[in-house]
Parts: C-alpha cells; sequence; structure tokens
C-alpha cells in the first residue's frame, strides 16, 4: 500500500533538532568512515520488549483464525436426542448421503479456516473406527460397517486447507470401564493416541468437564492426557474450561465479557469448577496465555433436530460482534442432519452471515486518510513504527509510541466527513496484551466529542455506537500495562446496526455498557494539531 506523505501540506508543522556541524579535518578517518558507510540516522530502532505473558505459535495460529466450525454428529443426530443413553442400537447411525467435502465447502465458503469433529460424544459411539471398543462406525450399517467419518473429513479438510480438530468427551455412558479410573484413563488414552496418530496434523483437542447428575463418579488424569496430546501433536492446542490453551468463555450463547483478557490465572480454574465471571473477563493479572473460545450453535440444539431451525444471520452477526469482536474465537455448531449432509437452510444463513460481514468490514473508511501520532517510537522520521501501519492487516507491523510518554494517540484525517458506526482495533498480540482502557473522539461543530469508551483489545475489538459524522477523529489509548501497540485501526459503517442517533448534548447514552457522545472540553491546541496534520 502507498502511504500518503504529509509533505507538501502546506499547513503542516514540523520540529526540526539540528546539531552544530562538526569539522571532518578533527576525526580520524576510520570514524569518518564509520558515519559514512553507517549513518546514526539509518540504524533501525529496536522493537519494544514484550510483555508477558505471550502466545505460543500454535495459539498465534489460532486466534489469527477468528473463526471455527463445529460439527456435532452421531447417534443424536438419528434419535432426535441431544444427551444419547449410550444404548442405541449402532444400526441407527446411517447416513446415506454423507459428503464431508461438503462440510468443508460450506465451512470455507463462509469465511471458516478451521473445523471440530465430535469424533465421540457423550454417548460413547465413535465416528472412527476405534479398536478399544465395539460402539462405533463398524458395527453400523454406513458403508457396510467399513467407514471413517474422522478419516473422510481429515482428507477433505487437508485438501481445503482447513485446520482440523476433534473432540473426544472425557464422559462416557456406554463403556462399561468408565467410573474405574485407572482402567477408564488407559481406555480414554488409547483412543486419544488413536485419533492423534491416523489422521495427519490435528490443530484443536477440544474436551470438557460435562458430566449428568447422579453419574459415575471418577478421576480424569488431565495433566496426563495434555502431556501426550502436546507429544503427539505439538501443532494443537486443546481447549477445555480451564484450557491450557484455549478456555471456554463461561456460557454456550457465545457471549464474552465486554472486557476480555487472554491473561489468565490457571491455578485459578478446574475443568468443571470454573467460575463463569473468570472465565469471561480473564486476568489482567494472570501469569497464563489461554485465550476464550465462545461456543454457540446456530440452532436451538447441538445435534440436528428436524424440528428446529438456525439462527438469522443478523443473529449470527450480533455474536461475531461479541464474541471474535471481544477477542475471542467464534465457535459455531452447525450439525450435518440425518442424510449427512448440511442442510440448505443453515448454508443460506451462513452466506448471508458472510455477506454482511463483507459489507461491514471490506472497507475501512481510514484507509485513505492522513494519519499523525503523539509520538513514534525512535522518533518521527522513523517509519518502522509509523501510525500508518494502522492501516494494514497484519499484526507484524504496528503504532509504538515513544518510550516514556504519557499520551497515547492517533490522529486520523479521514480527507473528507464521513459517517461512520463501527470502531475495530487490533494489537500485535505477539507483543503480549497490554491496552486496559481507550476511546475514540470526533471533532463535531467545533467541539470533540467522546464517542465511544473501550476496555480492553487484544487480537481483535470490535465496538459499535450510534452512527456519527466527522473528518477528524483521535484514538486515545488512556491507560495500558506497557506501552500501547496497534495493528490495526477501521473505521467501518454497520447499515444493519439499528440504533437512534445520539442528541448533541451533554447527556450520556449507554451502548453495549459503553458511554457514547459525551461532549468534553473543547481544546484549540488539540483541534489544531488535527487540522493542521
Amino acid at each position: 500500500m502507498n502511504k500518503p506523505s504529509f509533505n507538501g501540506i502546506k499547513k503542516l508543522k514540523l520540529t526540526s533538532y539540528f546539531r552544530n556541524p562538526i569539522s571532518v579535518h578533527a576525526l580520524p578517518i576510520s570514524i569518518l568512515l564509520f558515519f559514512i558507510v553507517i549513518p546514526h540516522s539509518a540504524l533501525k530502532t529496536p522493537p519494544p520488549l514484550p510483555i508477558l505473558p505471550v502466545p505460543s505459535a500454535p495459539q498465534l495460529e489460532w486466534q489469527l483464525s477468528s473463526m471455527a466450525l463445529f460439527l456435532h454428529f452421531g447417534p443424536n443426530t438419528f434419535t432426535d436426542s441431544e444427551w444419547g443413553t449410550g444404548h442405541v442400537d449402532p444400526s441407527v447411525f446411517n447416513p446415506t448421503r454423507l459428503n464431508a467435502s461438503q462440510w468443508v465447502h460450506v465451512a470455507k465458503e463462509a469465511g471458516f479456516s478451521r473445523m471440530i469433529l465430535t469424533a465421540k460424544h457423550h454417548d460413547g459411539f465413535c465416528l472412527w473406527p476405534s479398536e478399544y471398543t465395539d460402539y462405533s462406525v463398524k458395527a453400523s450399517p454406513w458403508r457396510n460397517g467399513e467407514g471413517d467419518v474422522v478419516a473422510e473429513l481429515a482428507a477433505a479438510a487437508k485438501e481445503a486447507g482447513i485446520a482440523l480438530g476433534l473432540y473426544l468427551s472425557p464422559w462416557d455412558r456406554h463403556e462399561y470401564c468408565y467410573g474405574k479410573t485407572m482402567e477408564y484413563n488407559e481406555f480414554y488414552i488409547g483412543q486419544m493416541t488413536e485419533l492423534l496418530t491416523r489422521y495427519g496434523d490435528i490443530k484443536e483437542v477440544w474436551l470438557d468437564g460435562a458430566k449428568g447428575e447422579g453419574e459415575k463418579d471418577m478421576e480424569y488424569y488431565f495433566d496426563t492426557w495434555f502431556s501426550l496430546i502436546h507429544q503427539l501433536q505439538p501443532g494443537a492446542v486443546i481447549f477445555s474450561d480451564a484450557g491450557p490453551d484455549t478456555r471456554w468463555i463461561g456460557d454456550e450463547a457465545g457471549v464474552a465479557g465486554s472486557t476480555c483478557w487472554s491473561i489468565f490465572n490457571r491455578s485459578n480454574a478446574a475443568i468443571g469448577g470454573t467460575d463463569p465471571q473468570y472465565s469471561q473477563g480473564g486476568d489482567p493479572h494472570g501469569h497464563d496465555w489461554v485465550p476464550a473460545e465462545c461456543d454457540v450453535s446456530i440452532r436451538p440444539g447441538w445435534f440436528w433436530h428436524a424440528s428446529q431451525v438456525p439462527k438469522s444471520a443478523l443473529n449470527l452477526l450480533d455474536i461475531y460482534y461479541k464474541s471474535s469482536g471481544r477477542n475471542c474465537l467464534l465457535l459455531l455448531n452447525v450439525p450435518p442432519n440425518s442424510s449427512g449432509l448440511i442442510s440448505n437452510e443453515d448454508i443460506l444463513v451462513l452466506q448471508e452471515f458472510k455477506e454482511l460481514r463483507r459489507s461491514i468490514f471490506s472497507n475501512n473508511l481510514a484507509e485513505n486518510g492522513l494519519l499523525n501520532a503523539s509520538s513514534i517510537r525512535g522518533g518521527s522520521g522513523k517509519s518502522q513504527f509509523s501510525p500508518y501501519n494502522v492501516l494494514e492487516e497484519d499484526i507484524g507491523t504496528y503504532w509504538a509510541p515513544e518510550e516514556g510518554q504519557c499520551d497515547w494517540v492517533i490522529y486520523l484525517d479521514l480527507q473528507e466527513s464521513l459517517s461512520f458506526n463501527v470502531l475495530q482495533v487490533q494489537e500485535p498480540i505477539h507483543m503480549g496484551q497490554r491496552i486496559i482502557k481507550f476511546h475514540l473522539e470526533i471533532l463535531s461543530r467545533g467541539r470533540w466529542m467522546n464517542v465511544i469508551n473501550g476496555t480492553t483489545v487484544g487480537y481483535k475489538r470490535l465496538l459499535q455506537f450510534p452512527t456519527v459524522q466527522s473528518q477528524y477523529l483521535k484514538f486515545v489509548i488512556d491507560k495500558s500495562r506497557a506501552d500501547p501497540l496497534i495493528s490495526y485501526l477501521g473505521i467501518h459503517v454497520d447499515q444493519f446496526f439499528i440504533l437512534s442517533h445520539a442528541s448533541n448534548t451533554t447527556s450520556l447514552t449507554y451502548v453495549n455498557g459503553s458511554q457514547v457522545l459525551q461532549q468534553i472540553p473543547y481544546n484549540h491546541s488539540q483541534t489544531s494539531q488535527v487540522q493542521y496534520m
């Protein structure tokens, strides 16, 4: 991208620093050559130190995907159930048109780059021919007992470049050894080993602490399981209520807290017993990087039921704002039907959902704007940390302020007065999650108006507010764990966001729990700084 330059703008005011000239005759030749060959101004300014904790490579890959598709599929699909008993005859499993390539195609066309399959749900029925039980696809009429759903999905996903994850339920209502701690843990590890050694790269292993009341009590050897998973699939992240790599958000509505840290203390969490509020918000004082995953189903149930209909695309968009837009990964369940295909009505909603996102986020109104900042790391001549980096959708480049500053501001001149109602902010999370509080201001009728306040940012933060119009904007970071870094700043229009315009008064309006359009005192010098960049 060719970045606009402030050179040539008549009203630009620059401050220059000059040093007294030094006579070359007073310098030894070797020193003179040093200054000629390696001028000080050409040396790169090193990046700031990351602030711990930071994500691992698999965690970073997981976060960049933003969304994943969940596939609940098994005997429950055919018995109109959610939690199977574990004693249903395997002959009920017979999807006559199963096509894993269709599942993958639907996911990819809708903008999902990851998929997770329920290889075994609570009923204990295995979608692969496990050698540790007869309660699997090999006991069903599907593919004459020779089928393997996991293998078919793995092959289709690999061909399409889609990352694959698997869910192996710890709770097993079928297996006779469930309740015998040592014996069942060995059984579970045997099945986990099959899944992680037969089907190529597995990018996520998903498990939970779900178990019905009155069921057999036993201890799961989670730490042993986690060590095995990381050993067999070092590129995989492990999801559970409490990590170790990604955590449950604490609800099944796909909604994260308006403040959501990827930072977490695993010592304060337990699988099956974590405080939902702690899961939703994370911990700014935590020692572990455990970002949150928001699971929700496109239908009322997790498995397909003929009587149920999918949520609307607008409903999914609202969930997207409150999950992916709050520093989480959205895990959307889209269950295949009893024929073995994703239903047409679900596909239509997914396509509409994709179009809604495209219409909003494909156009960044700041893209052609003029940018300045309160300071730039290494000095204003250092393009390495220029505010223009925030227009590039790449967390590897970012704006960084000069060290030791207390004012952290990015100024935007959109070059014309435009209407907008969505702010997108991203941090380079490989450098740690930093921002605690921020706000956006616009210049309106000669006054700076506070449009929206936000808390955490992380990989991605999306904030909606009543539609406003302005040419000049200020993005202000109010509080940060360390010098704040911004990798992306987007100004967007969501024409589907129906919200009455707040009046231009000093009263407060609340949207998504945040204050909007709060009138603040006019400051002529700040106005000039925007107008005369």
